[in-house]
């Protein structure tokens, strides 16, 4: 049973047809690898799959198991890094036809190791590929961004998530209601891992019911500071002072995973058969941040936004 819990890991894509949502992104992909293109730098929140894309593309030009290098940058954040790479370049693939590199959390790096990167991004032998994924490219300087073929993956919609789910416990031959799905897609907020991982966490109980409680509990514990944002918003007596205050308070790792969800819950309420001008305003205002480029500051401005739009 343990290893089922593991679905994210079990039901990974190991092909572009694998892969549920971004068609319009991968058929873009496609061609550029066709044209030529050996540097990549993929954007996106946590979980959406960027690395497990960077895995299939360096399947595609070629490498060969040995031939693919994942560095976590993370853990490998300066100089010496950069001068790894740049000496492994000079060797021929151990096996395939490509050598790819994998540096996930790319904007962990610092400032002298992206500038030390630079010349091994610009003068890629015909052999290399580099793969970049990130959740910040903010933090990237911009020569190495411009050195780049910047491929944005975007959160599934709730139509794709559910298809993604449903696939995955028919896999595992059982049956989920509606109403299952419908929750998981509220909380997950577009990311596949994060979807995988709460239907591992419910499938093997019993009833629905179980599982519905159980995911409440997780969304509850999780979100409770981006709630509580919410609900000041909705309040009709939010000032600015308050809710800075609150936004100081939520976890901004992954800004994008939190205008998701403050726009999943005023989606919510909508459909609930609350006509709220509020709920109305904070979709427009969070629907135009772009947390991908500005980061958490993205939140506090479509806050302000939001303001705007009430008079306040």
């Amino acid at each position: 049973m343990a290893e089922k819990t593991e679905l994210y890991r079990r039901y990974r894509p190991k092909t572009f047809d694998d892969m549920v949502g971004n068609e319009a992104m991968i058929k873009s992909l496609k061609k550029e690898l066709e044209n030529g293109s050996h540097v990549f730098l993929m954007t996106g929140p946590a979980g959406c799959g960027k690395t497990t894309l960077a895995r299939i593309m360096a399947k595609d030009v070629g490498a060969g198991d040995l031939s693919i290098h994942e560095i976590n940058s993370a853990e490998n954040r300066g100089i010496d890094t950069a001068r790894e790479i740049m000496e492994q370049m000079r060797f021929n693939p151990s096996d395939g036809d490509s050598i790819v590199w994998i540096l996930d959390e790319m904007h962990m790096i610092t400032s002298a190791g992206q500038n030390a990167l630079l010349k091994a991004l610009e003068d890629t032998p015909s052999h290399c590929y580099f793969f970049l994924c990130t959740t910040d490219p903010q933090k990237l300087i911009a020569p190495l961004k411009t050195r780049c073929s910047v491929i944005n993956v975007k959160p599934l919609t709730d139509e794709e998530m559910t298809y993604l789910l449903k696939r995955t416990a028919r896999a595992e031959k059982i049956k989920i209601g509606s109403d299952v799905y419908e929750r998981i897609c509220e909380i997950a907020q577009g990311g596949s891992r994060k979807g995988l991982k709460l239907l591992a966490k419910v499938l093997y109980l019993d009833s629905d019911d179980e599982r519905l409680e159980v995911l409440k509990s997780d969304n509850d514990s999780e979100n409770k500071e981006v709630i509580e944002l919410c609900k000041t918003l909705l309040s009709g007596k939010a000032n600015w002072s308050t809710i800075a205050k609150l936004i100081k308070n939520i976890d901004m790792s992954d800004s994008e995973r939190v205008r998701q969800a403050v726009m999943g819950y005023m989606n919510s309420v909508l459909l609930n058969g609350k006509k709220i001008p509020q709920a109305v305003s904070a979709i427009q205002a969070f629907s135009s941040a772009d947390t991908y480029r500005n980061g958490k500051s993205a939140i506090t401005v479509a806050v302000l936004d939001y303001f705007d739009m009430l008079g306040d």
